[in-house]
């Protein structure tokens, strides 16, 4: 009969076969995934699994397991008639779609990844034209922490005698009152002295940073660029006053720093040093911040750039718009009006010596050719820098040409324009491990041909892994992961969370900031599972007593703090408890998808229509989880949901601004649920240790990771550089222990060689 029913088909169509069956009894036919798609599911997902305009326009793509596709279908396919594909039809159908548009193997083989041409993200231009103007007047350095470096005068001139004292204090926070600094030393005389702060600050993150001076008596301070005062407050009423100025900086660096003081003739004396970076409250320049060692001066950008395109999940050159081709030339005047006004100490001439002409030419040469990030050949050589220099034009001029010209190149603003060679290695490691130009030990193995095989190029990743650049790049690469990376302040409820301000709260970002580069950097073994089941967090004395943790003494200020009760690293820290919050209460949906997305690395599509969460809308008696529950129980929402649910859930024990709490309305808290994984099992979790175990042990949590290193360390998707990378960086991290740093080596080493095996050729849009 099946035979008949097949011809039938075949000859009359689904319609016309089923009326048959029907009516003359023959068996129904079973009909292959790709008829049941065809007749049932193409009207909205397209033939191609696309989706189609004003039906369903999100493509048929995720990580859900076949057998959950197939509830799916089962429960809500056709949107208007569900019960129309049920049993066999929905297994098969499940399967086809799986094979044919959904998994990650069909994904490949529909549209295959490609390394695409990229331009320099904002991110790497800001750091690699500082770091090219660094090339020349000294790159900043970061000395032993611990304060500012003190000069006490018992005059009111900052001159050197017999009674001058030395020291290094940990901040600038002194009230003086009607006293001397010394009171101890009989040559200090109330009337009149004076002090100099000397040394270095260090910016953790990139942005406008305002620094405040505090005081009744004369005050100048310099930062970053010494030779103009950030704040000018020598002349003094008396009176106390307060005065700021606000200064661009670059996250992950150190800047020169000098604050003057002097008192003379006044009732009293006092000083105190402020700062207000980005994402943090005001606060007194902490000592963690401060060295007594001075440093270089850093050239930082202030031309602002239109934001880059993240719809990949990461930020990527990929577009040129009108707008970015402006900034980008307002940018290349910026750096090269800075140039020309610097041009003799960067060029190591004067306006007087006779060869200033050759030293100036000398300089465009190098200029142009660290910003090209290879030697210039010579019609570059000609264009670029030659035809730039003319007799009886002002030199500064050409310079400004030479600046303009290589800045708006597509050889500086397209790093990998030019052929893959040892060059083209420099280049990719730079980019992925500093977001920045090559350093000259990496331009000499260059020049060696020293960088073409792996060894060779993971020597080279290793020892940048020792520079500031790589912790200050990865710092950036983990707030992307967790979602930090643009989050502003945190609003809370006051009257809810009436102790939560936003001193606590910057606090728990340093914490947060502290845990991951201890884990990374300062931990043996650098083991990624110990970001996630964690015992101890870096907490202040604050801190501590606010969350109930007992800290280690004689640790510093932010020291190994331990609790009483389960926590799981990350997954319990209070910054991210509280960020994915409401104002008011806990928020198992935030705090699901986030670890859905983040830390498992599941993909989860939109929802088919927003649903608000209105506290208001539910009973006063009912807890979260019970409201939570009752939004979400639809079909429709479900097929998400059970996903995310769980995961929030065993998150419950924690309150909205990560304090542990036993109960909710009165009733003990509820953590345990079945959780569905990507392998269609189910997953019993009670807890965030379970959250932690589950993250930790799970094949697609590791590969999430993995592949969101990638992105970040290439600017690439990992499975353009073929099927196998993926699984290879997996293996080979888990046998290294799960280190990080091995991993961030191995994957820029795997990005950098990209090409330069002619059996693997490079394919480029």
């Amino acid at each position: 009969m099946r035979p008949l029913a097949e011809k039938l088909g075949q000859a009359f169509g689904l319609a016309t076969v089923l009326l048959l069956t029907k009516s003359t009894g023959l068996a129904k036919p079973e009909l292959s995934g790709d008829q049941v798609y065809s007749q049932l599911c193409v009207k909205c997902h397209g033939d191609q699994g696309k989706g189609v305009a004003n039906e369903h326009d999100e493509p048929l793509v995720g990580d859900w397991s076949i057998e959950k596709l197939t509830r799916v279908i089962i429960r809500t396919m056709p949107d208007d008639e569900p019960e129309q594909c049920v049993g066999n039809n929905a297994k098969r159908v499940a399967r086809y779609i799986y094979d044919t548009f959904y998994s990650p193997d069909a994904q490949m083989r529909n549209k295959p990844p490609r390394i695409e041409l990229a331009r320099l993200t904002n991110r790497q231009y800001l750091h690699s034209v500082a770091d090219l103007i660094g090339s020349f007047t000294g790159q900043s350095e970061f000395g032993q922490s611990g304060g500012l470096k003190a000069t006490y005068h018992n005059s009111r001139n900052h001159s050197r005698n017999k009674h001058s004292i030395e020291r290094t204090d940990t901040t600038v926070d002194f009230q003086y009152g009607s006293g001397t600094p010394v009171p101890d030393n009989k040559e200090y005389k109330a009337e009149e002295f004076s002090m100099r702060w000397s040394g270095s600050v260090f910016a953790e993150e990139t942005g406008d940073h305002e620094f405040i001076v505090t005081s009744e008596n004369g005050v100048r301070l310099w930062v970053n660029n010494m030779d103009l005062k950030l704040i000018e407050g020598w002349v003094s009423s008396g009176e106390l006053h307060e005065l700021n100025g606000t200064i661009r900086l670059i996250g992950g660096r150190a800047y020169p720093l000098r604050l003057d003081f002097f008192k003379y003739k006044s009732r009293s004396a006092s000083v105190k040093l402020e700062w207000h970076p980005p994402h943090r409250a005001r606060q007194v320049i902490p000592a963690r911040n401060l060295s007594p060692a001075s440093t270089r001066s850093t050239f930082v950008m202030r031309q602002p750039f239109p934001p880059d395109d993240s719809s990949a999940g990461y930020e990527r050159g990929s577009a040129v718009s009108k707008k970015w081709d402006e900034a980008a030339t307002f940018a290349a005047i910026e750096a090269a009006n800075w140039v020309a006004e610097h041009l003799d100490p960067l060029a190591d001439t004067s306006a007087k010596n006779k060869d200033r002409l050759i030293k100036t030419r000398e300089f465009s040469h190098q200029f142009a050719k660290r910003a090209f990030r290879r030697p210039l050949d010579a019609e570059q050589q000609r264009f670029f820098i030659d035809s730039r220099f003319a007799e009886r034009k002002p030199v500064t001029d050409s310079v400004k040409e030479v600046v303009l010209l290589t800045l708006k190149s597509p050889r500086f603003l397209y790093p990998d324009l030019g052929q893959a060679d040892d060059y083209s290695v420099a280049t990719r490691l730079s980019l992925g491990l500093w977001d920045s130009m090559p350093d000259d030990e990496l331009l000499r193995a260059a020049a060696a041909e020293r960088l073409n095989t792996p060894d060779e190029a993971r020597q080279q990743a290793l020892r940048m892994l020792r520079d500031p650049r790589s912790r200050a790049k990865l710092r950036n690469t983990f707030h992307h992961w967790l979602g930090i990376a643009h989050a502003e302040e945190i609003a809370k409820d006051t009257e809810q969370y009436p102790n939560y301000d936003k001193s606590l709260e910057a606090d728990l970002r340093t914490s947060l900031n502290i845990f991951l580069d201890n884990i990374v950097w300062e931990t043996a073994g650098a083991d990624f599972r110990k970001l996630l089941n964690s015992r101890h967090l870096p907490f202040n004395e604050r801190l501590a007593k606010f969350y109930g943790a007992e800290r280690v003494k004689n640790m510093g200020e932010f020291g190994p703090s331990f609790f009483d009760h389960e926590r799981a690293g990350l997954l319990t820290h209070p910054y991210l408890l509280a960020l994915y919050s409401y104002h008011n209460a806990t928020s198992p949906i935030h705090r699901g998808v986030f670890i859905t997305r983040h830390v498992l690395g599941r993909s989860l599509k939109p929802p088919p229509e927003a649903a608000v969460f209105k506290d208001e809308a539910f009973s006063l008696e009912m807890t979260m989880r019970e409201k939570v529950t009752e939004l979400t129980k639809a079909d429709a929402c479900m097929t998400c949901h059970e996903i995310i649910n769980p995961l929030g859930f065993a998150l419950e024990q924690f309150d909205g601004i990560g304090r542990l709490r036993e109960t909710e309305k009165g009733r003990p808290i509820n953590t345990i649920s079945d959780y569905l994984s990507a392998d269609g099992s189910a997953v019993r979790l009670t807890s965030a240790g379970d959250l932690a175990r589950l993250a930790t042990e799970s094949p697609s949590a590791q590969n999430g990771f993995i592949e969101m290193l990638f992105n970040q360390v290439a600017k690439q998707p990992v499975r353009a550089y073929g099927p196998g990378v993926l699984n290879r960086l997996r293996r080979d991290f888990a046998t290294s222990g799960f280190n990080l740093q091995f991993l961030l080596a191995e994957t820029a080493v795997i990005n950098a060689l990209n090409g330069i095996d002619p059996a693997k050729p490079i394919e480029r849009n």
